[in-house]
Parts: C-alpha cells; sequence; structure tokens
C-alpha cells in the first residue's frame, strides 16, 4: 500500500516529516510513503511579521485542504502552528522533543549575560513580551524564514531565539541557552499527524500517549481562553512533573501573569489552569492584546 504525506517544504519540515515516517515503517515495513511539499501563505509571505498576519492556519491550510480534497492521505505539521479547531483528525502526536525556547548567540552566552541593548531577532509576540519583561532594554528585530534562515541573522544580531526541538530535529551544530523564564507556546516540540477518518486508526500506531494528553491539554487551556495560535500566551503541560503553567505578559511590557497548577486530575486540569490564570491577572492582559 502507498501513501501520500503532505508537508511544507523546509528542511525542518521534511526532517519532521521523516521522524514520523521513520516511526510508521517500522509499524508497517511493507507500506511506502511519497512526500508530497504543499506552500503554504506562511511560506510565501516571508516579510511579514507572524502577529501582523491576520488569518489562522497560515502554515497548515493549504495542507489540510489537499488531505480534505483526497489528494494526500495524511500531513504531518508543527503541533503549535495547528489551529486549535480543526475538520480532520489528530490521528496521532509521537513522542515529542524539548518544548522550550532558547536563545542562540555566537559565544554560546545566555539572556542574562547579553549586552545592555543587545539586537534579539525574532517574530513570536509570545516570545517578544517576555523578552521584554525579563530584559527590558533589549531591542527586538522581527526576523522570518525557517530556522536556518534564522540563524543566519547572528551575522546582523546579538542573538536570536528559536525552538530548542527544531535545533535537535536538524542537529543543528548551533546549541542556544534555554530560557527557562519563558513558558513555551502550547504544542511546541511536539508534532501532529492528522488525517481523515479512515486512515486514522492505522497513523494512531505512533501516538505517544504522554505526549498527546499534554498537547491535548495545552489546546484545551488555549481553546477555553478562546486564544488563538497568534495569542501570546505561554501553556506548557508536564505529565512527569504533574504540573501544567499558563503566563502572558502585559502589552507594556511591565507585568506578567502566571499560574503553575498541579495536575491531580486531567480531565479537570485546564479548567483549574484557566481559572488560576484569570484570577493572576491573565483576564485583564488578555483583554488588552485583543484590544490592540
Amino acid at each position: 500500500m502507498k501513501y501520500r504525506v503532505g508537508t511544507r517544504g523546509s528542511r525542518l519540515a521534511l526532517a519532521q516529516t521523516e521522524e514520523v515516517l521513520n516511526l510508521l515503517r517500522r509499524e508497517f515495513p511493507e507500506a511506502e510513503f511519497e512526500i508530497v511539499v504543499i506552500r503554504t501563505r506562511g511560506d510565501v509571505d516571508l516579510r511579514t511579521p507572524l502577529y501582523m498576519m491576520e488569518s489562522k492556519g497560515i502554515f497548515e491550510r493549504e495542507i489540510n485542504a489537499a488531505v480534505e480534497r483526497g489528494e494526500i492521505d495524511f500531513a504531518v505539521h508543527s503541533m503549535k502552528d495547528l489551529p486549535t479547531s480543526v475538520d480532520l483528525v489528530i490521528a496521532a502526536v509521537p513522542p515529542r522533543k524539548s518544548p522550550y525556547d532558547v536563545i542562540v548567540t555566537r559565544d554560546g552566552s545566555g539572556l542574562a549575560e547579553l549586552p545592555k541593548g543587545a539586537r534579539v531577532g525574532t517574530s513570536s509576540m509570545r516570545r517578544i513580551s517576555h523578552l521584554k519583561y525579563l530584559r527590558p532594554d533589549l531591542e527586538i528585530v522581527p526576523i522570518r524564514g525557517n530556522v536556518d534562515t534564522r540563524l543566519k541573522k547572528l551575522r546582523d544580531l546579538d542573538a536570536v531565539v528559536v525552538a530548542e526541538a527544531a535545533l535537535e530535529r536538524l542537529n543543528s551544530s548551533m546549541k542556544g541557552r534555554r530560557i527557562e523564564e519563558m513558558t513555551p507556546a502550547a504544542g511546541q516540540g511536539a508534532l501532529a499527524v492528522v488525517s481523515r477518518k479512515e486512515i486514522a486508526p492505522l497513523l494512531s500506531r505512533i501516538n505517544d500517549e504522554t505526549s498527546f494528553n499534554e498537547v491535548m491539554l495545552e489546546r484545551k487551556v488555549m481553546s477555553g481562553l478562546k486564544a488563538g495560535c497568534k495569542t501570546p500566551i505561554g501553556i506548557h503541560a508536564d505529565l512527569k512533573r504533574r504540573i501544567i503553567t499558563v503566563s502572558a505578559v502585559s502589552k507594556d511590557f511591565r507585568r506578567i501573569a502566571r499560574a503553575t497548577v498541579e495536575i491531580r486530575d486531567i480531565s479537570s486540569a485546564a479548567d483549574e489552569a484557566i481559572e488560576e490564570f484569570l484570577s493572576s491577572g491573565g483576564m485583564e492582559i488578555l483583554s488588552e492584546w485583543r484590544g490592540s
């Protein structure tokens, strides 16, 4: 049996797809897989900062549409790029890699060691707001492009912020310093294998239960807060430590709402995290961003 898998064309996207296919090949050694590269709006528009792009699903809409039309059988996405509401089935979440953000510099220094007024590249408003809260002196420079392109910007910048999982999946020689104080984006470090219902049972053979439950919990918090992929909010569930953390920084970068809740019952953990976050000032902060 031959299956067609859709993906974006960047080196990272292709590495993520091969990661999934290697797992599937172990389960189904007789199966054949063809990779189909599809360009998305996020790949075409490399000038507009992500937080200024109005529509959701900028990195997956065209690919998912090809699944729905039957042109491909399934697709592989970065989970953090997937809107909380999708028409397809999330058939599998393979073992998650690091969910954390890292700061990459030429000399290996971390966030605290950056000189005053250092120029740091990122286009994620979540990263921007947390960076400015932690280091108000930093100059943030919007950058777009794939991970390799962003790392090359170090020729003109003091640092760039990327996902630690991206460096790991690319086997990059650049090693960043983890920003522990920055709550990761929901789903960061995880992959989503999406499909139509009829093929989902086959793909579910590579699902990692812990990773799946973590990201579904994070996405449930996002949905409960009516937050989208571009809402500058960090949500991280850690089932090994049995905690979930939610944080957001105010629009003026001076205040932070943060809630860390013990996961006693996974079925109620999202609601408990939402309640704690809103009572810690999260409601006011999210209202500021929604009004901007």
